[in-house]
């Protein structure tokens, strides 16, 4: 490709179908959405996470069979809601793939997808662990990467990087996972 060509790419049929059916269902509580070569991103009301979620896994037109991966984020400089969950979902019946983001405030929390995909598990624990975002009705959520008296989320942009925080990085796993 020659610098300065056009990278735009429209969304694949399947895709287009699964945005439309995604509108026609929860319109009022899609925030955003953004194509960006031909990836598509809806960001939702937190409220609206698990119903999406569940219709973008059950829908003919969407039929999201996997999640590829859930994440948190810390972004400070969006004083109203500073984090975001993120899942990547993939669908193997039509081949594509959508990301669904939500914002939180620091004492929302979103319930745990784990019911829909139980690989959400861990990168649930994860977000929890290193973000402070809380998933209710999770099945199991403790520390896996540090000790039960670690204090602070690792990840945060405004955690200390220098210092000591109280607790250490674990690094005997077993019967923790």
């Amino acid at each position: 490709m020659t610098p300065g060509a056009d990278t735009a790419r429209a969304l694949a049929p399947s895709l287009a179908a699964a945005a439309d059916a995604l509108i026609a269902a929860f319109g009022d509580r899609i925030v955003e959405r953004s194509d960006f070569r031909g990836d598509l991103t809806f960001s939702v009301a937190p409220e609206a996470w698990l119903d999406v979620l569940t219709f973008c896994r059950d829908n003919a037109a969407t039929a999201f069979d996997q999640l590829d991966g859930l994440l948190g984020d810390h972004l400070p400089e969006r004083a109203s809601a500073p984090f975001a969950v993120v899942a990547h979902l993939v669908s193997h019946t039509h081949g594509h793939r959508l990301r669904i983001k939500t914002a939180l405030t620091e004492e929302q929390a979103v319930p745990t997808v784990t019911g829909l995909w139980p690989s959400a598990g861990f990168d649930e624990r994860e977000a929890w662990e290193m973000y402070g975002i809380v998933f209710t009705g999770h099945p199991n959520l403790i520390h896996l990467l540090t000790t039960e008296d670690s204090e602070g989320f690792p990840m945060r942009k405004d955690f200390p990087l220098e210092g000591t925080f109280g607790g250490r990085v674990r690094t005997d796993l077993r019967g923790k996972i």
